[in-house]
């Protein structure tokens, strides 16, 4: 239901006055072209954006604290709790997707992560985590789980994945609000950093939207 939702009201956010936008992307950019008149249509697709992508966070972490309440003394009642985080997280992961190429994708990362964290999703938690590092290199999000993302890649098997990509990333000359976390989560670690090789041309970046 939550899946549904998330898609039906970006499908009528993008029907304005009878016509379709065709995607996300060309509203924003169309932005700058458009006559006055269409200024607030941008301005309400945005705003529409935003309280999905609050509503829809705020769902996720509802089915977190469900999911820890609930009993899981036995086996059925731990298959129930499961039952209500994975449903929270196929909404995620439907998410992801709908709000491709906006600003709230990230916002919907945030509690994904959370929710796979909670489920042991770890394959997956790592692949999002990476890819907005990799996209969005100086977004709060990557130094605010990058403690979390040593750690869980390692359970994962990817861990020389996530380290070498975020001493790419200390070694950035640009200065950004999240090096001292991202520097601490590679002093956890560094006996390993004495000894990794980060090959030419690691870990693309782009500001570009994710």
């Amino acid at each position: 239901m939550a899946a549904g939702t998330v898609g039906g009201y970006l499908f009528r956010a993008q029907r304005v006055d009878g016509s379709i936008v065709l995607s996300l992307k060309d509203a924003v950019q169309e932005e700058y072209l458009a006559p006055p008149e269409s200024f607030s249509r941008v301005k309400n697709t945005k705003n529409t954006l935003e309280g999905l992508s609050t509503r829809l966070g705020a769902g996720i972490m509802d089915a977190i604290l469900a999911y820890d309440r609930l009993p899981k003394s036995s086996e059925s009642e731990k298959k129930r709790a499961e039952e209500v985080l994975d449903r929270a997280i196929q909404a995620g992961n439907v998410a992801m997707q709908e709000f491709e190429g906006t600003d709230q994708q990230l916002d919907v990362a945030q509690r994904l992560l959370l929710a796979l964290q909670r489920a042991g999703y770890f394959d997956r938690w790592t692949d999002i985590y990476l890819k907005a590092l990799y996209e969005h290199p100086t977004h709060p999000m990557v130094s605010r789980f990058a403690p979390d993302a040593v750690k869980i890649s390692k359970l994962a098997g990817q861990q020389k994945r996530v380290l070498e990509a975020l001493k790419y990333l200390s070694a950035l000359p640009a200065e950004f609000a999240g090096r001292a976390a991202i520097e601490a989560a590679l002093s956890s670690v560094r006996p390993y950093l004495s000894q990794a090789q980060i090959p030419c041309g690691a870990a693309g970046y782009s500001t570009g939207t994710w």
